[in-house]
């Protein structure tokens, strides 16, 4: 893939272009949704006991499943957008009502990363003493802020690879959970830096939203989403380009396509016999006669 950050970031702008209130509208539901999830959590385990900081993260886990569908759709309703398709907010309950165990198969995995390299901050977090002295706060506070800075840039390693597996589950129905996991680390090999590069792109304007009160978020949410589904499209272009018959099902490569003839509409293979008259037929030479074969054959 060729296109610059820049690139990407200018064709989302054009592709918002009369459809930002549809864009603005279904990031506004998903983050609600996704904010509600956390507050329900965070009401319903308020202890700070073992058992409380189990549940919570159990049910956090739970949720995040669901949540997973509710991004997939999101992911569905921009790439109609981004293709000038029909769409409308319903399209963010289309996993719904297609096999959203495909969706939850693939956030599962995920999940299950993002909490195993979280494991060391909750520990400490929730087991070591805060100590009762400003120098003991002082290196409880420093140990947890280290200890998540490298949670988050080891589940920023682990996960930017299947960073498409939600737009390819989007873009071919018949696709398992696992499978778009695998073909997105094939997708993202080579990639990933300029994935990275994008999203670290749009931190300036998330800053600078502090100065609007965080209304203008409103606004860079949907070039964020809208950005990462051109990224998609590219990758799916650059794929293409790389062998235009391949497909999602396996298709013919090109080397096959040039063995084959057709017959009544279908794809056989040619044999020798059959390429040769061919040949001879082009060459403007008459086809062997059954005479002739006979002597090739038998060394008449």
């Amino acid at each position: 893939m060729n296109s610059s950050t820049r690139d990407i970031k200018q064709e989302a702008r054009l592709l918002l272009n009369g459809k930002m209130g549809t864009a603005m509208l279904a990031m506004i539901i998903v983050t609600v949704i996704q904010l509600a999830g956390s507050l329900v959590s965070s009401y319903l385990f308020v202890g700070r006991d073992t058992l409380s900081v189990v549940l919570d993260q159990v049910f956090a886990f739970a949720i995040s499943l669901v949540l997973s569908v509710f991004s997939a759709g999101l992911c569905f309703l921009f790439l109609n957008l981004a293709r000038g398709r029909e769409s409308s907010l319903g399209d963010l309950l289309y996993f719904f009502r297609n096999s959203p165990d495909r969706v939850i198969a693939a956030a599962f995995v995920m999940a299950v990363l993002n909490f195993l390299v979280t494991i060391p901050y909750y520990w400490y977090s929730f087991t070591a003493s805060v100590g009762t002295t400003l120098e003991e706060q002082t290196a409880w506070m420093s140990t947890s802020l280290l200890l998540l800075i490298l949670s988050i840039v080891l589940n920023t390693i682990i996960t930017v690879p299947f960073a498409v597996s939600f737009f390819l589950l989007a873009d071919n129905p018949r696709m398992g959970g696992m499978a778009s996991l695998k073909e997105s680390m094939r997708m993202m090999k080579g990639n990933c830096i300029r994935y990275l590069l994008l999203q670290l792109s749009f931190v300036p304007w998330m800053i600078l939203s502090v100065f609007t009160f965080y209304i203008a978020l409103l606004w860079i949410f949907p070039h964020i989403q809208m950005s990462e589904t051109v990224f998609f499209l590219k990758l799916t272009q650059a794929k293409t380009k790389e062998d235009p018959w391949e497909n999602s099902d396996g298709g013919i490569s090109r080397k096959e396509l040039s063995s084959l003839s057709y017959v009544d509409g279908f794809e056989v293979p040619a044999s020798n016999e059959d390429q040769q008259g061919q040949d001879r037929r082009v060459s403007g030479q008459a086809p062997d006669t059954d005479a002739e074969r006979e002597e090739k054959d038998y060394g008449y």
